[in-house]
């Protein structure tokens, strides 16, 4: 009998997400009839990763890494959501944006954002048009830490991205905002894919590290703060 196991802390419990999660997977493991080493080889693999093994508030998870080609799913639709559009609403190949400030327009294409990774550096692609350029890419690098050399969650950019004056004169905090945003959300969906912390609420990105081989995040609970002698 696969027993779930929910750690907790002395005076919480776990909330009913995660102890659902415990016993669902649990359940899935005793249906899977495997045996019971094939299973703690499984649970020792991919506990980590696994509902019903939640993290502690304020505890990092084990780091996540996405290769390149990974990273290159999801960061379309990462994208899709950056730009304000619903993914469950939203065609295959999204349409591309409009922004206007003003007299000026900017069409943002939002199916060809793309990244390229580096040592330390996350580039973000953004293909736009407008009637000063045509069609144009806008480039944004994101500095930040290395597998080697961890920097927590910093991360810096320019002030302005890369690409042709018109465009990124007169959208340039619009352009690293939605880059951003693009990444934020690619990281907090890795954070959040597998488990969650004690109260069933998805984990947050606690740091960030790149390199050529591909994106490491490590997700940790949200800190909980207990309230003591509380009148009710």
């Amino acid at each position: 009998m696969v027993r779930p196991s929910v750690g907790n802390l002395p005076g919480t419990i776990p909330g009913p997400d995660a102890v659902a999660g415990a016993i669902i997977t649990a359940d899935a493991l005793q249906r899977a009839d495997l045996g019971r080493e094939t299973i703690d080889q499984i649970v020792k693999a991919l506990g980590d990763v696994l509902p019903g093994r939640p993290v502690r508030a304020g505890a990092a998870g084990a780091d996540r890494r996405l290769p390149p080609d990974a990273l290159t799913r999801l960061v379309p639709s990462a994208a899709v959501v950056a730009a304000g559009l619903d993914p469950a609403k939203t065609a295959a190949k999204p349409p591309p944006v409009l922004w206007q400030d003003g007299a000026n327009r900017l069409l943002v294409r939002i199916a060809g954002v793309h990244a390229e990774l580096g040592d330390g550096t996350v580039v973000l692609t953004v293909p736009v048009t407008c009637d000063q350029t045509g069609d144009a890419d806008v480039t944004v690098t994101f500095v930040t830490g290395t597998p080697d050399r961890p920097a927590g969650g910093i991360v810096t950019t320019e002030d302005h991205p890369r690409g042709p004056a018109p465009v990124v004169e007169n959208w340039a905090e619009p352009l690293v905002a939605f880059a951003w945003r693009t990444l934020v959300t690619a990281a907090s969906a890795v954070s959040g894919a597998a488990g969650g912390d004690l109260s069933g609420r998805e984990l947050i990105t606690a740091g960030l590290a790149v390199n050529a081989d591909g994106l490491t995040v490590t997700p940790m609970g949200r800190h909980a703060f207990t309230a003591r002698n509380a009148v009710g």
